[in-house]
């Protein structure tokens, strides 16, 4: 399709031969001046924005502020106006060479060198450009003219501004404060958005992407940018601090000025640390630094010295055992091996334990499970200092207590005579007792010591306590063939 201006001559002096691009106020043409002989680069107001006189302003207005720049790295304003026509037109000096979004599609990623070249040089023209009090606004690849011979840059299209949809502005490029109003910009709306062109010819691609100003704000707050070492090492070690400065989401966070910004860019171009982090980090004599660690050494070791022989601790002298107390340590690791021991046992029915609580068989103590096996009474006499106590467990059955000062006993006779202890019967009648002897010596069983006062057998009624009337009677005489008491 054809232009409507291509092949005509505007201001009877300058043809319309190409379009260059499109913008927000106009179109760029390739033109030729027929008057003077050589290659121009023309801008012309839209149709339709010429018919408001508003838009004509300030578009005469940009191009009136941008010839008194006249900087090498801009596409400087040579003339402007409006023709009989009534065309509103500003002219540039020559567009040489390529777009850089063109350079970059090529290449995908630019050499270190040509990226800080291309980045220093429009930060220097755009730089220009704040001076007089022109913001770019809208700057992009797009906007970056680079010559194919001596790779000089240029930026233009200045003050660039949307008119409803027709913005050209590429939102990937813009500052965040730009997102809920595209028109409001000021010299660190540039900064961030160089920083982003720097980005993306030294990683080949922009740090954030989206559909709309609404997602690249929400990746704005949730993440930052790829390290530039991921996609290369060739890079400065103070470079990438310098980019991600200048691409700060708070204007307050970036470079003050485009000015400050650009004498980073040309000093880390001739291989010398970026003033803000040489500031910071100020060179010292080696002798100095050596000086300074062996003072500290020194001191450090002085006060060690005077805290040890001030003190004058003596830890097997001083420390005392407490009156009244008895060191405790434990006999066995404590692994829990025998806590859970315990733990598995089998729960004892209600029978098992009336039968367990009247035996008389009692589990030595190193067959107790949980215990450590130790048996302070084992050796007899009394148990070392810190040994559990002794605890008192009676003999099971029935058993009587004998007043040594009642003479009449139920098991002592007064007279003396022979004592006889009752056997249990047994009450297995599957095992046969064994045969009894023959005969029998007279006056064989056993006599009680003296000293015996307690005796343990089945319970047996006693005898009545004998009334005095009973005393008259003979002894009771023992029979030698029966072995039995007789009364007489």
């Amino acid at each position: 399709m054809i232009d409507e201006f291509e092949g005509k001559i505007i201001a009877e002096k300058y043809r319309i031969e190409s379009i260059l691009r499109d913008g927000d106020l106009g179109t760029f043409y390739r033109g030729w001046n027929v008057l003077m002989d050589r290659p121009v680069t023309v801008k012309i107001l839209s149709r339709g924005l010429a018919v408001d006189q508003r838009f004509v302003d300030r578009f005469l207005g940009e191009a009136k502020t941008l010839s008194q720049a006249s900087h090498p790295n801009i596409l400087n304003v040579t003339d402007f106006g409006t023709d009989a026509r009534g065309i509103c037109y500003a002219v540039y000096e020559n567009a040489a060479g390529v777009t850089l979004a063109n350079l970059v599609e090529q290449n995908k990623t630019l050499p270190l060198t040509q990226a800080l070249n291309i980045a220093k040089e429009t930060a220097a023209g755009l730089a220009a450009a704040h001076a007089k009090g022109l913001i770019h606004g809208s700057l992009s690849p797009e906007k970056i003219l680079v010559a194919q011979d001596d790779e000089t840059v240029k930026a233009f299209d200045f003050g660039a501004e949307p008119v409803g949809k027709t913005s050209t502005a590429d939102i990937k490029y813009l500052s965040p404060e730009q997102y809920d109003d595209i028109a409001k910009f000021n010299a660190r709306s540039d900064v961030y958005s160089l920083g982003v062109i720097l980005y993306e010819m030294l990683a080949g691609n922009v740090p954030f992407t989206g559909k709309n100003t609404a997602e690249l704000k929400q990746k704005h707050d949730s993440e930052p940018p790829a390290p530039l070492s991921a996609f290369r090492s060739d890079l400065p070690a103070d470079l990438e601090p310098m980019i991600l400065s200048a691409m700060a989401a708070d204007p307050e966070k970036r470079y003050p000025t485009m000015s400050a910004f650009a004498e980073d860019l040309e000093l880390i171009s001739g291989g010398v640390v970026a003033p803000r982090k040489a500031a910071a980090a100020p060179k010292r004599n080696i002798w100095q630094t050596a000086f300074i660690v062996l003072a500290g050494m020194s001191i450090l070791a002085v006060a060690f010295i005077y805290a040890t022989s001030a003190k004058k601790t003596d830890p097997t002298t001083n420390l005392q055992a407490d009156i009244g107390y008895l060191p405790v340590q434990p006999i066995g690791p404590a692994t829990g091996a025998q806590e859970e021991s315990l733990a598995k046992l089998p729960a004892m029915t209600a029978a098992e334990i009336m039968a367990a609580s009247n035996s008389n068989t009692m589990l030595p103590m190193d067959s107790l499970p949980g215990g450590d096996g130790y048996n302070p009474w084992a050796n007899g006499g009394a148990p070392p200092i810190g040994a559990p106590p002794a605890q008192y467990i009676p003999p099971g059955g029935q058993y009587y207590t004998i007043d040594p000062n009642n003479p009449s006993s139920q098991f002592m006779p007064p007279d003396g005579g022979v004592i006889l202890v009752p056997v249990p019967v047994n009450t297995n009648t599957a095992v046969k007792p064994p045969p009894s002897p023959k005969t029998a010596p007279a006056n064989t069983t056993p006599q009680p010591s003296p000293t015996q006062k307690t005796l343990l057998s089945p319970a047996k009624p006693a005898k009545p306590a004998t009334s005095p009337a009973n005393k008259e009677k003979p002894a009771p005489t023992k029979s030698p063939k029966s072995g039995k008491q007789a009364e007489s």
